[in-house]
């Protein structure tokens, strides 16, 4: 606990976010007992506190989510039961029925994870409703119930709309950043190891393998960015931001570098089968392999600067990326004029190379299209902002 308070305290991240998330469900429950409990003197009190605890979610459009379906299967579950056991009588019968009733209402899609809920509030209304004795002093019962669970909704959403409504955009940034620098890492290391020709079997597969980690990463930076965008909505914090993230401009970046890192995969997987391509080439390939690590070099470059793109108006960063293209269109075009009357794959033999430089065309001209999805993304921008 102490080192959890401690990473809370120290820097932004997971730690702080889970933190936050514990002291405002406190202050949530806090005063939802206080108001029902100590205020409103209410019998049932600890409906208000629990439902308050349940809706302090991680975003704010989460909380406004799961409250309203929160609200709406409990009010659903008290009402069902103010109708059926006045009607059915209190009997373990009526209870069967209630509870068969409502689990079917509970399956209803817009419902969604809450569905349950209804179910949950049938059985403790109607146990307060029998026990209550008089009809009337039921009803006021059941509405109670209905009115805690509303107010615990309502404190639940207002703590985490007015204490540090958590905002994502670091940790968006952070994943895109690190994405690219791997990859950036990767593509510099490889250009490395065969600038002075066919790389070693081990050298190789050890490349391959640190490429087959990418979809992974990948995935975590797209989960990063879809979080980041769910905790704009709603958030009053955004009101107060000197400049918008491009979430169009980081899926750009992302899908582009999500291709290039299949593309790279598949590169470094043709240079393990580069050792054992024929040897008679060799003084061949190593000029290959020269040219190509040119290619690789300027690619690497363009994957850190496309890492570094981060919101609409970054037209700066997009020029450097255009010119790390450009860069590489030229590298590309220079290898293929090296290339072309050489004779590199034995016949008899898979054609490595040719398979080498058709991966680092694709690898190009991935970087080349992400620059004019984000050229597209800021000029429509402009034109919209012109409005």
């Amino acid at each position: 606990m102490t080192g959890l308070v401690r990473r809370a305290v120290g820097h932004a991240g997971p730690d702080r976010d889970v933190f936050l998330l514990i002291v405002k469900s406190v202050v949530a429950a806090t005063v939802a007992w206080v108001i029902a409990h100590n205020l409103l003197g209410a019998p049932s009190a600890t409906f208000a506190p629990f439902t308050a605890l349940l809706m302090v979610q991680a975003t704010i459009s989460q909380s406004l989510d799961q409250s309203a379906r929160y609200a709406g299967a409990m009010v659903v579950g008290v009402v069902l039961a103010g109708l059926l056991t006045p009607l059915l009588g209190a009997a373990t019968a009526t209870f069967a029925v209630l509870m068969l009733v409502s689990l079917i209402l509970g399956r209803w899609r817009k419902l969604g994870q809450q569905g349950p809920q209804v179910g949950v509030a049938a059985l403790f209304a109607y146990s307060s409703f029998i026990q209550s004795g008089a009809p009337s002093a039921s009803f006021v019962q059941l509405a109670s119930i209905a009115g805690l669970v509303l107010l615990g909704c309502s404190l639940g959403v207002v703590t985490n709309l007015v204490i540090a409504p958590p905002m994502r955009y670091r940790s968006a940034q952070y994943s895109i950043s690190a994405l690219s620098r791997s990859l950036c890492d990767l593509l510099t290391d490889v250009a490395e190891g065969i600038r002075g020709g066919v790389p070693e079997q081990d050298q190789a597969d050890a490349w391959l393998h640190r490429a087959n980690q990418f979809p992974g990463m990948v995935a975590q930076a797209r989960s990063a960015v879809e979080q980041a965008v769910e905790t704009r909505r709603f958030n009053p914090r955004r009101l107060f931001l000197r400049s918008s993230a491009s979430f169009e401009g980081y899926r750009t970046i992302i899908n582009a570098l999500d291709r290039v890192t299949e593309q790279l995969r598949m590169a470094t997987r043709g240079l393990t089968s580069a050792g054992s391509a024929d040897t008679s080439q060799r003084h061949e390939h190593e000029h290959f392999l020269a040219d190509y690590a040119a290619v690789l070099t300027a690619v690497a470059e363009a994957a850190r600067v496309a890492g570094q793109v981060h919101r609409d108006d970054d037209t700066e960063q997009v020029q450097q990326l255009g010119d790390a293209t450009d860069q590489a269109r030229r590298a590309y075009h220079a290898l293929v004029e090296q290339s072309g009357g050489r004779q590199l794959d034995n016949p008899d033999q898979w054609p490595v190379y040719s398979a080498l430089q058709t991966d680092v065309h694709r690898l190009v001209e991935e970087f080349v299209q992400a620059r004019q999805n984000l050229t597209q993304l800021i000029e429509t921008d402009s034109a919209s902002r012109s409005w």
